[in-house]
């Protein structure tokens, strides 16, 4: 359920990306760096979860493969 949600939200407008799409955004060099900080915030965010929260481990690496920006997740 979780990876649907991550899958339709890569085609639609983010508002921490200028309210647009994720991978419109990786388009650009600039655009790309966005995308990780709010993939970054998005993994800090659910890490402070409590663990029974199905969001406390969610893995976000295919959406970091899916936009093919994993060489900015450090």
């Amino acid at each position: 359920m979780l990876d649907r949600q991550y899958r339709a939200t890569l085609d639609e407008p983010v508002g921490m990306l200028g309210d647009i799409t994720p991978r419109a955004a990786v388009q650009t060099a600039a655009g790309r760096h966005r995308v990780a900080g709010w993939l970054k915030h998005l993994e800090n965010r659910s890490s402070q979860l409590d663990a029974n929260d199905p969001m406390a481990t969610y893995d976000f690496t295919w959406i970091w493969r899916e936009l093919g920006i994993e060489n900015l997740r450090k």
